[in-house]
């Protein structure tokens, strides 16, 4: 079992098509003792937010999106933070035959809840909480 990070973790990446890919590797090796499946979720899901915020959100200053991870007792929460869009993220009826439109709702499958909300200064913060017990 993973012990409890005290306090978030945080990585800031690039406002790009790349930065889903340094987000999985730095969270592989931030939490190497997290249960495979779990982490498997959580990739997944850190993917799809990550995604969501390069594709459809501005970005923070210095041309980045930051990323943070909190470990719990039961289960680990990953937050994306970017410059805000007009939307907030949904979950889209499931179209097999799209190409997108299917990220928040494989979030909402794989985590235990899931949120986003637009904070004072105007950026926005979507969360995931995957369990691992």
């Amino acid at each position: 079992m993973p012990a409890a990070t005290p306090a978030p973790e945080r990585l800031r990446v690039p406002h790009q098509s790349g930065a889903p890919g340094q987000v999985r590797r730095w969270l592989r090796e931030s939490l190497p003792d997290l249960p495979d499946e779990a982490r498997d979720d959580l990739l997944v899901c850190a993917t799809e937010l990550v995604s969501n915020a390069v594709r459809h959100a501005r970005p923070l200053p210095g041309n980045e999106v930051c990323v943070v991870y909190v470990l719990g007792p039961a289960d680990v929460e990953v937050r994306v933070i970017d410059g805000g869009s007009r939307t907030h993220p949904h979950v889209c009826s499931v179209n097999l035959d799209s190409a997108h439109g299917r990220g928040m709702f494989i979030v909402s499958k794989l985590s235990t809840d899931w949120g986003a909300r637009t904070l004072g200064d105007g950026t926005q913060e979507v969360w995931a909480r995957i369990p691992y017990r």
